[in-house]
């Protein structure tokens, strides 16, 4: 009977000890976190900056008068052709010839004038040398010539002005180009512009042979905009088609509030980028997008932006010395890179490296940055395991805590 009790003890105790060992399994695996992670590999990431705006050409004539007058020539319509020094408008030239007329004909009067001046100061010169005129009659008739040229000057300025205006009721075009817009009829009076008032702008001749498109960039992104980057346009009236162009211009200074091409009253700054392919049909105003290159690495070690975090370097510290072999945070205090050093120097900016089943934090130093991933610097190696999700355990994840790559978060290259 002593005999049975002892295995009947023996037999309770080993399968309590399985019980056990089972239960601490299953409570470690549950406190586990299951994260996303892939291997750190090497790719091309290219910096883009996108920005919308308009089709414009680089030269747009706007052709105003300079008089006021009606209009009784029009013979361009919107869309033709025209070449340098072709009529484009033509004014009634009436009341400004009648003008030249007049102020021609009192030019003839100051002439005559001025002559018979110098005929009687030249004779009481003569006699006022022979003691025959006196002092007086002398500066009576210098003064008497010098007024009568002074009118003859004015007569001249006079004429040349009303000519002037009379050549102004004929505007030739300035450039070959199209006639873009047309705002005026036939029979309609247009007037000059003024300080307060802009004047009628009568129509708008483009040179089509070189366009630009015109796009308001974002001030966090327009430092990044440089002279001669590639860039790609995609144009609104052409589906599924890009153009090349290249950066020529870029604001240095922001655009007034409400000015901007978009709805967004934010600081943008103007750029200006050269189509350089030949586009068939392509008309001034037509929506663009602009997709400008600002930096290109070829073949570097790039992870997901999302595996990019901040820790505070105090939280860091806690956990420096509890494993032995993790090593990674005590061996970068002088490669870390700050983000906005003057404003949080105790932030830490890195990843998080799979290394022994825990989350082991990794400072970086990150360089050019895509849509998809981030150039990193220094801080890993080819072939780490880095944790690129999700977004929520990322927010939260600590040094050195236990993680279990999920089936669909595991990513290999």
């Amino acid at each position: 009977m002593k005999t049975k009790t002892k295995i009947f003890i023996g037999s309770g105790a080993g399968l309590l000890i399985v019980v056990l060992v089972l239960v601490n399994l299953k409570r470690s695996s549950s406190s586990e976190i299951k994260v996303e992670a892939e291997k750190i590999k090497r790719t091309d990431v290219v910096s883009i900056v996108t920005a919308n705006g308009k089709v414009k050409p680089k030269t747009d004539v706007k052709i105003s008068a300079h008089i006021s007058a009606q209009i009784i020539e029009l013979p361009v319509e919107e869309g033709d052709r025209v070449r340098r020094g072709q009529l484009l408008v033509g004014l009634d030239p009436g009341r400004y010839r009648a003008l030249s007329e007049q102020v021609k004909a009192q030019l003839k009067l100051e002439k005559a004038n001025r002559e018979q001046a110098e005929q009687n100061f030249n004779r009481i010169k003569q006699l006022f040398e022979k003691n025959l005129a006196s002092q007086e009659q002398y500066d009576q008739s210098q003064t008497q010539l010098s007024v009568v040229s002074a009118r003859y000057e004015a007569a001249q300025h006079s004429v040349e002005q009303a000519e002037d205006d009379l050549a102004k009721t004929r505007i030739v075009s300035p450039i070959d180009g199209i006639v873009s817009e047309l705002r005026a009829e036939k029979g309609e009076t247009v007037i000059p512009g003024t300080m307060n008032n802009p004047g009628t702008v009568i129509m708008t001749v483009s040179d089509l042979s070189s366009i630009e498109v015109e796009v308001d960039v974002d001030e966090t992104d327009v430092a990044l905009v440089k002279i001669d980057q590639p860039t790609e346009i995609s144009v609104d009236a052409f589906k599924d088609t890009t153009f090349k162009g290249r950066v020529v211009e870029v604001g240095s200074s922001a655009l007034a509030p409400g000015t901007g091409l978009g709805q967004n009253q934010v600081t943008n700054f103007r750029v200006k980028i050269l189509l350089l392919d030949k586009v068939a049909g392509i008309k001034p105003g037509m929506t663009a997008t602009a997709d400008i290159t600002t930096a290109e690495r070829k073949n570097v070690l790039a992870v997901p932006i999302q595996a990019v975090v901040l820790r505070d370097s105090s939280e860091l510290v806690k956990t420096k010395g509890k494993s032995k072999d993790s090593g990674a945070f005590a061996s970068t205090p002088d490669t870390t890179t700050y983000r906005g050093a003057h404003k949080k120097k105790k932030e830490l900016e890195g990843v998080f490296v799979i290394r022994d089943g825990k989350a082991v934090f990794a400072p970086v130093r990150v360089g050019v940055a895509d849509q998809q991933n981030i150039e990193v610097l220094s801080g890993l190696k080819e072939g780490d395991m880095v944790i690129t999700g999700s977004y929520k355990t990322l927010r939260t994840l600590e040094n050195e805590a236990k993680v279990k790559v999920g089936e669909k978060g595991k990513k290999e290259s």
